[in-house]
């Protein structure tokens, strides 16, 4: 089984600060991505993926990984507003999502374009 504890990571995007910014491609790419994620769509989800995130996380190996936050954290419950932040050039949009009694953050790292360039998943402390 796969473990979710240590984050899920899929890209290396180094830097912190968040910031409340205006609507951007990265959030509407996060937000749809998210809304495949919940209905168990994964081609959807990995429709927004760069080259680089398809080749290291198709929608055939995340069907594989994403349900096991559902059995190792809970059912999934609500999302919470996405906060919004540039790091290093990249769009960094990061959503709490509910699972059980657990908040997880799930953050979508986006180029300009608002292709996807990594996800990650952490519970929060």
């Amino acid at each position: 089984m796969l473990k979710f504890a240590v984050s899920m990571c899929i890209a290396a995007v180094a830097g912190t600060g968040l910031a409340h910014a205006a609507d951007t491609p990265c959030q509407a790419t996060s937000s749809s991505m998210l809304d495949h994620l919940d209905h168990g769509d994964y081609t959807g989800a990995t429709a927004d993926f760069n080259q680089r995130m398809k080749a290291a996380l198709g929608a055939d190996r995340l069907a594989r990984m994403w349900p096991a936050v559902a059995r190792q954290f809970g059912p999934r419950g609500a999302h919470d507003q996405a906060t919004l932040s540039q790091v290093n050039g990249y769009a960094v949009v990061i959503t709490p999502l509910h699972y059980g009694q657990h908040v997880i953050d799930a953050r979508v790292v986006c180029e300009a374009d608002g292709k996807v360039a990594g996800f990650f998943i952490k519970p929060q402390d």
